[in-house]
C-alpha cells in the first residue's frame, strides 16, 4: 500500500485489545494485517507482552542460519516483542498466505532500527524466524498442530493428503460398500463401530422411504459432502435437547418439541401482533354476514345441503379457537389462508386470497355465503354489505401478504404439516384438501389423493439419516486409513481431539460413557475448559484409572496454548463453526488451574478481519453467522478485560497506534516497564475514536462505543472511482435492505457505505448492455445472430460482450440510440486505451463458457478462463483420452476409430471407412493406422509409439503425441495447452498408485469421467495480455480496471431446483431428507422438508446478495452490466424511447440490480424514472415501497 494509513486503519493496529476489523471491499485490509503482524514483532508495550510470558523460544538450528554475529542481535529469550513463531496468521487460501508472508517480509526488511531502538541484526533474526512462522491456511495450521501428536490421536496414522481427484471416487466407493453390507459381520469388516445392526436397519429404511436405492445413494453422497453441517446439526440438536432436560443421542428420534421450537423461533417477534390484527379484522368481516345469517348463511346451507363450509370454519377459528403459543398461532394464521384461498392458488408463490372478494367454492369445499343475486335483501343493503366486506377483505389480504404475513404462512404450513394442532371440523370428508397420513407401516398399494408424512415418520427418517451418515463416515475413515491417506476433515477431527473440543475418538469406546458425554459437551463458549473441569472431577471421584491419560491430554493442550501469543485471522466471514471452535480452543487459559477472572477469558491477543457482505463460500460449509457472533464476543471480552487490567499505555478514550514516531523516542531501551512510559505521551500515538477517516466528527455513540470495544469498520475504498462508488453504495443500500429478507436471521449482511479514498481519480463509467431484438429498428451491423428468429438469451449476451470489448480494446467509439433524433449517434473516442489484461468478465456458472470464449476469439480478442468445467470433457483431453484408450487396448476397434478421427491422425470419413472395410479386426491397430496414413512424419510417430507399447512407457508416448502430432495446432489456445498438462499430471499421479499400467490408468480415468461435475475440473492460470473469464468466487480478492458482469438475470434463478436435486437439505440447524416411498406419485407433503427448504432458500438468497456485492466491487473504473429478462422491445414512434417490459425472477442478480435502480429513483423522487412501479410515488402508496 503506497498511501498512508487512514484513521480507521490505524485503529486496526491497536495491540492493547482484541480487534474485529469489518473491512469493506477495497479498503486495504491486507496492508493492515501485515503492519499489525510486524508491530506485534517490534513492539514491547502491547497487551500480549504485559499479560503473558514468552512462548518456547528456540533458536534457528544449523550452521549459518543467521549471518549476523550474536553481539549484533538480541537473544531470543530477551527479545522485547513477539517472535514470528508466537503470532499465528490464518488466511483463506495458500495464495493469500503467500502474499501476506511476502508483504510482512518486505515491510519487516524496511524497519528503521534506530526508530525502534533495536540492534542491527534483530531484523535479520526476525526475518529468519519468519520462514517457519504459522502463516498459512486453517487446514495447514491444524495439520501443523496435529502432526507431533499423531501417536496419541490415532492408531493408524496416515502418510499423505488424499489426491483431489481421488476424494469423490472414495465417497462413491464408500456408499457402494455401505450397500453391500448384509450382516453384522459385514458391517464390522467395513469399519462400522457401535450399533451395527442399527446401521443396517436405518440404511434399509432409507432405501424404502426415499424411493429406492439410487435415490438413497444421492442423499448419502449429499450428506458426506456436507459433513461439517451434519456435525453442526447434531451439536445444535443436542444443545437444544439439553436445554429441555433431554439426554438425546443420535441413535434416538429427536423430540418433536425441538423441531417445533426451531420452526416457531423466526416468528416469535411478530406472530402475536399478526395474530391479533388478523383475528380482529376477521371477526369484523364475519359479523357483517352473521348479522344477516338467515339470508346469507342459512339460505346457502339449505341450497347446498350441508353446513361444512369455509365460512363456518372461519367462524370456528375466529370465535372458538384461542391459540396460546406461537406454534398454535402460526397454524391458526395458516388455516385462515387455507379457508380463503383455493388450493391451486395457495401453492403459488403469490396466492390470491378471497378471489373476486369472495370465499372460493372449489376443492370440494363450498364458501358457505349466498350470492347477492339470490339474497332476499334490498339492493341498497346488499351494496352496503359488499362495500364493508370488501374493505375488510382488503385488510385481511394486506396482513397475509405482508412480509411478516408471508413468513407466518410459510412457518404455519410447515408446523401444521409436521404436527397439526387445530382441527378443520367443517372440512368435508370428500374434499381433496384432506390428507392421508403416511406412517412407517407402508401399504403395498399407494394411497389416493393428498398425502402427508406423519411427525413420527419424519423424525424417524431424520434419525436414520444421522445413523447412516455416521456409519458411512466410519467406512470412509477405514478406507482412507487402508490407503494411507487423509483429508481435511480427518485433520479437523484429529485437531478437535487434540484440543479436547470433544472426547478423542481413539479413547471414545474406552472411557466411561459419563466421561465421554462430559467431554463432548463443550458448550457455547469453546475457549472455556469447564467441560474439562467437570470431567476431571468425575474421573477423580469414579474412574481414577483414567486420570493419568486424561491429565496427559490436558497438559498437551496447555502446552500448545503457551506457544501462541497473538492471532490474526483473515477472511473470517468464511470461517465455518467447526474451525471457529478449534481456533477458540487455543484462546483459552494456558495454566491448568488459572482463574478466568485474572484478566479475561482469552489469553492471546485476537484480531479477526473480514467482511460479512463478502461471505460467499457457503457451499464449502462456511457460515457468516460465525463472524457476527465472534464480533460480539470480542466486544464482550474487551469489556471484561478493561475491568480487570490497567495498562499505563492504554487509554480507553482513544485508540493507540503502536508505531513510534520520529523525534519522540518513547520506546527506547532505557524504559524497563510500562509504568516508566512518559505521562501524557498519548498525543503522539493516540487515535481519536470520534473522528472519521476524513476528519469529520462522529456523533453516533454506538459507533464510538464499538470502536472502543474493538469493532473497527474500514470504509475508505482505495479501488473504485469515486462517482461510480457513490452509485454502487445506493444500489447496495437496497440490496441489503431488510425488506428483501424472506426469513429473519443473523445470516443477513448489513449495508456499509464505502467512502472513496481518492476524490481526484477520473470519472468512472457504468454501462448496461441489454440484448434486445427490435423488429422496428434496422440494425447498423450485419450481425446474423440478432437476425435469427429465436436466439437464446445467453448467446445474445455473449455476442454483445464480444462486440463491446472489441470496440473497447480497439479504441473505436460506440454508437448509441438517440431518442430525440431517432437515430444512432457516435460517442467520443475513448481517451485511454484499454489492454486485454485490464478486462475481467465475471460469470455465475461455467455452463456456457465455451460459447463466450469462441465469440471473443472470433473477434481476435485473447481470452483465458481460470476454469472451464470438467477436465475430462475438454476437446484436447478427449483426444488424449482416445490415444490412452488405444495404448491400453491396442485391439480395440472403437479406440482406433476415436484416435483416427482426432486431430492426432485426422483421417477423413472416407479414409476411415476404407480403413475399417479393409481391416475388420486387428491385434494391434497402431500398426494398421501407421500403414494407412500418407504423411511420413505421422507414419514415423505411429511406428515409434508401437515400439514403446511393450513396456509401461505411457508417459513417453503421451509426450511424443503432444510434441510431434498436430494436436496443439488444432487446439492452439493457451488454456488447451494447460488442460493437456493438467491431464498428463493426473495420468502420472494415477499411474503411481496403480503401477503405471495404462489399462488401469484408463479405467480410473473412465470412473472419474462418470462422476460428472464432481470429477476433476479444468483449470488454467490466466496469462498476461488476455481477457480473464472468472466466476465471482474465483475473482474474490481481485480487482480489474474493466469488469463485465454477465448472466445477471440468470444467476440465482435455479437455486431452489439445484439445492433440492439431491433430495436432502443440510443446514447447521436441521437436516431433512425428501421422503417419497412411491416414485410414480406426487411427493407427500412433509413439514420438516418444507421448513428446511424455506430456511435453506433464505440463506441461499442472502448469500446470492453477498455474491452480487462481491461481483460489482471488483471494478476500478469501468463497470459493464450485461443482460435483461426479455429479448424483445420496441422503439416508441412518438418519443423515440426504447420500450420493453422486464420482470426478472425474484431471486436473480438482475432483480437485485433493477430493485436497486428502483430504490434510487424512489429515494430521490425521480418522477420520470422508468424503474419505478406505477404506484411507488403516488401518495400513501409510497409507504408500501418496503413491501415490494
Amino acid at each position: 500500500m503506497s498511501f498512508p494509513f487512514n484513521l480507521s486503519q490505524k485503529l486496526g493496529l491497536d495491540l492493547d485489545k482484541h480487534i474485529a476489523i469489518d473491512a469493506g471491499a477495497g479498503t486495504g485490509k491486507t496492508a493492515v494485517m501485515a503492519e499489525r503482524y510486524v508491530q506485534h514483532l517490534l513492539t514491547e508495550f502491547q497487551r500480549a507482552k504485559q499479560l503473558l510470558p514468552n512462548g518456547p523460544r528456540t533458536p534457528i538450528q544449523g550452521q549459518g542460519a543467521l549471518r549476523t554475529p550474536a553481539r549484533e542481535r538480541s537473544k531470543l529469550v530477551e527479545w522485547k516483542g513477539l517472535l514470528p513463531s508466537e503470532v499465528v496468521a490464518i488466511t483463506f487460501t495458500r495464495k493469500a498466505a503467500s502474499e501476506l508472508r511476502s508483504r510482512i517480509r518486505k515491510r519487516l526488511a524496511q524497519t528503521d532500527t534506530n526508530l525502534h531502538a533495536i540492534n542491527s541484526g534483530d531484523v535479520e533474526m526476525l526475518l529468519g524466524n519468519l520462514e517457519d512462522a504459522p502463516i498459512s491456511t486453517i487446514d495447514a495450521f491444524l495439520a501443523r498442530l496435529v502432526t507431533p501428536y499423531l501417536d496419541i490421536l490415532t492408531s493408524q496414522p496416515t502418510g499423505e493428503q488424499i489426491a483431489e481427484v481421488r476424494s469423490p471416487m472414495l465417497i462413491s466407493e464408500t456408499i457402494n460398500s455401505a450397500w453391500r453390507i448384509r450382516t453384522v459381520y459385514d458391517a464390522d469388516e467395513a469399519g462400522i463401530l457401535g450399533d451395527r445392526q442399527g446401521f443396517i436397519d436405518a440404511r434399509n429404511n432409507l432405501a424404502i422411504l426415499l424411493g429406492g436405492q439410487r435415490n438413497a445413494e444421492v442423499v448419502l453422497a449429499g450428506l458426506l459432502n456436507t459433513s461439517l453441517f451434519v456435525e453442526e446439526t447434531k451439536r445444535n440438536i443436542k444443545h437444544k435437547s439439553a436445554q429441555k432436560g433431554i439426554d438425546w443421542r443420535e441413535t434416538e428420534p429427536v423430540d418433536s418439541e425441538i423441531i417445533l421450537d426451531l420452526i416457531g423461533h423466526p416468528a416469535e417477534p411478530f406472530i402475536s401482533t399478526i395474530y391479533n390484527e388478523l383475528r380482529g379484522v376477521l371477526n369484523n368481516w364475519l359479523d357483517i354476514y352473521l348479522e344477516h345469517h338467515q339470508q346469507y348463511i342459512l339460505a346457502c346451507e339449505q341450497e347446498i345441503g350441508t353446513n361444512n363450509t369455509r365460512f363456518n370454519q372461519l367462524v370456528e377459528l375466529g370465535r372458538n379457537i384461542n391459540p396460546g403459543n406461537s406454534i398454535d398461532q402460526l397454524q391458526w394464521v395458516w388455516l385462515i389462508a387455507v379457508c380463503c384461498t383455493s388450493k391451486s392458488s395457495l401453492d403459488n408463490k403469490s396466492p390470491t386470497h378471497f378471489p373476486r372478494n369472495r370465499l372460493p367454492n372449489g376443492d370440494g369445499w363450498h364458501g358457505g355465503i349466498q350470492t347477492n343475486a339470490k339474497t332476499e335483501l334490498s339492493n341498497s343493503v346488499k351494496s352496503d354489505i359488499s362495500t364493508q366486506a370488501t374493505a375488510l377483505i382488503q385488510q385481511i389480504r394486506t396482513v397475509l401478504n405482508s412480509n411478516e404475513g408471508k413468513l407466518a404462512k410459510i412457518l404455519g404450513r410447515s408446523s401444521f404439516t409436521f404436527e397439526p394442532r387445530i382441527r378443520l371440523d367443517f372440512l368435508p370428508e370428500e374434499s381433496p384438501l384432506n390428507y392421508t397420513d403416511i406412517t412407517d407401516d407402508l401399504t403395498v398399494e399407494p394411497p389416493n389423493g393428498r398425502t402427508r408424512i406423519t411427525k413420527q415418520l419424519q423424525l424417524s427418517v431424520l434419525k436414520d439419516l444421522l445413523v447412516v451418515h455416521k456409519g458411512c463416515q466410519q467406512i470412509l475413515t477405514l478406507r482412507k486409513s487402508q490407503e494411507g491417506v487423509h483429508d481435511f476433515d480427518d485433520i479437523q477431527r484429529l485437531a478437535a481431539d487434540l484440543l479436547l473440543a470433544k472426547c478423542p475418538d481413539i479413547i471414545r469406546y474406552d472411557y466411561p460413557i459419563e466421561v465421554v458425554d462430559t467431554l463432548d459437551n463443550l458448550g457455547s463458549e469453546p475457549w472455556t475448559d469447564s467441560h474439562l473441569h467437570r470431567a476431571r472431577d468425575l474421573i477423580a471421584s469414579k474412574y481414577p484409572e483414567w486420570r493419568e491419560d486424561f491429565e496427559r491430554r490436558v497438559g498437551i493442550l496447555k502446552t500448545i496454548r503457551q506457544e501462541y501469543l497473538a492471532f490474526i485471522v483473515d477472511e473470517y466471514q468464511d470461517t465455518n463453526p467447526a474451525h471457529f471452535r478449534l481456533l477458540a480452543r487455543l484462546w483459552g487459559p494456558r495454566k491448568i488451574n488459572e482463574d478466568l477472572d485474572s484478566h479475561g477469558p482469552w489469553d492471546p491477543t485476537i484480531c479477526i478481519v473480514g467482511d460479512m457482505k463478502q461471505s460467499i463460500y457457503r457451499f464449502r460449509q462456511a457460515e457468516v453467522t460465525v463472524m457476527r457472533r465472534t464480533v460480539e464476543s470480542i466486544k464482550r471480552v474487551n469489556k471484561v478485560e478493561y475491568q480487570n487490567t490497567d495498562f499505563r499505555f492504554r487509554d480507553l478514550s482513544y485508540g493507540r497506534d503502536p508505531r513510534p514516531v520520529k523525534g519522540l523516542n518513547a520506546f527506547t531501551s532505557g524504559i524497563a516497564k510500562s509504568s516508566e512510559l512518559p505521562k501524557g505521551a498519548g498525543e503522539w500515538n493516540t487515535i481519536d475514536l470520534n473522528r472519521s477517516d476524513n476528519g469529520d466528527m462522529i456523533t453516533d455513540d454506538d459507533i464510538i462505543d464499538s470502536r472502543r470495544n474493538g469493532h473497527i469498520d474500514l470504509t475508505s475504498n482505495h479501488r473504485t472511482a469515486h462517482d461510480l462508488l457513490h452509485t454502487l453504495n445506493k444500489i447496495f443500500a437496497d440490496v441489503f435492505d431488510p425488506r428483501h429478507h424472506s426469513l429473519p436471521g443473523d445470516y443477513h449482511a448489513k449495508a456499509q457505505a464505502l467512502n472513496p479514498a481518492k476524490q481526484d481519480t477520473p470519472h468512472g463509467k457504468l454501462e448496461w448492455l441489454m440484448p434486445l431484438r427490435l423488429e422496428d429498428l434496422e440494425h447498423p451491423t450485419n450481425n446474423q445472430l440478432f437476425n435469427e428468429s429465436n436466439p437464446t438469451p445467453i448467446q445474445l449476451e455473449h455476442e454483445m460482450i464480444a462486440l463491446r470489448l472489441q470496440n473497447l480494446l480497439q479504441g473505436v467509439p460506440c454508437k448509441v440510440w438517440n431518442s430525440k433524433d431517432k437515430s444512432f449517434m457516435t460517442l467520443e473516442k475513448p481517451n485511454e486505451l484499454i489492454e486485454p489484461s485490464d478486462v475481467t468478465i465475471l460469470i455465475h456458472s461455467r455452463t456456457h463458457i465455451t460459447d463466450l470464449i469462441n465469440r471473443l476469439q472470433a473477434r481476435g480478442i485473447p481470452v483465458i478462463s481460470d476454469k472451464q468445467g470438467q477436465l475430462l470433457t475438454q476437446p484436447i483431453v478427449e483426444n488424449l483420452m482416445s490415444a490412452l484408450d488405444l495404448i491400453a487396448h491396442p485391439k480395440s476397434k472403437y479406440a482406433a476409430a476415436s484416435l483416427a478421427k482426432s486431430p492426432i491422425i485426422g483421417l477423413t470419413d472416407e479414409a476411415l471407412n476404407k480403413l475399417f472395410t479393409e481391416n475388420a479386426e486387428s491385434e494391434n491397430w497402431w500398426i494398421v493406422l501407421a500403414d494407412n496414413v500418407s504423411n511420413e512424419r505421422l507414419k514415423n510417430l505411429l511406428g515409434h509409439i508401437n515400439k514403446q507399447l511393450k513396456g509401461y512407457n505411457v508417459y513417453n508416448i503421451l509426450n511424443d503425441i503432444l510434441d510431434n502430432s498436430d494436436l496443439l495446432f488444432a487446439h492452439p489456445e493457451d488454456s488447451s495447452r494447460q488442460n493437456a498438462e493438467q491431464w498428463c499430471d493426473l495420468v502420472y499421479h494415477i499411474g503411481k498408485e496403480c503401477g503405471h499400467n495404462p489399462a488401469e490408468i484408463f479405467a480410473q480415468l473412465d470412473s472419474l469421467q462418470k462422476l460428472g461435475s464432481k470429477g476433476p475440473q479444468a483449470s488454467a492460470t490466466p496469462s498476461s495480455g488476455a481477457v480473464k473469464i472468472m466466476t465471482v468466487h474465483g475473482a474474490k480478492g481481485l480487482e480489474s480496471k474493466v469488469v463485465v458482469v454477465s448472466g445477471m438475470f440468470q444467476a440465482g434463478r435455479y437455486d431452489a431446483n439445484i439445492t433440492t436435486r439431491e433430495n436432502v437439505l443440510v443446514t447447521p440447524e436441521i437436516i431433512s431428507g425428501r421422503i417419497n416411498p412411491w416414485a410414480s406419485l406426487d411427493r407427500p407433503e412433509d413439514g420438516l422438508w418444507e421448513f428446511t427448504k424455506s430456511f435453506n432458500s433464505a440463506q441461499n438468497q442472502a448469500e446470492r446478495r453477498r455474491e452480487f456485492y462481491v461481483a460489482l466491487t471488483r471494478v476500478e473504473h469501468h463497470l459493464i452490466i450485461v443482460g435483461n429478462s426479455t429479448n424483445s422491445g420496441t422503439i416508441c414512434s412518438k418519443t423515440g424511447m426504447l420500450q420493453f417490459t422486464s420482470k426478472p425472477w425474484e431471486n436473480t442478480m438482475g432483480h437485485m440490480w433493477m430493485e436497486g435502480l428502483r430504490s434510487i429513483a424512489f429515494k430521490e423522487n425521480l418522477v420520470d424514472s422508468p424503474w419505478l412501479k406505477p404506484d411507488d410515488l403516488s401518495g400513501a402508496k409510497s409507504r408500501d415501497y418496503g413491501r415490494a
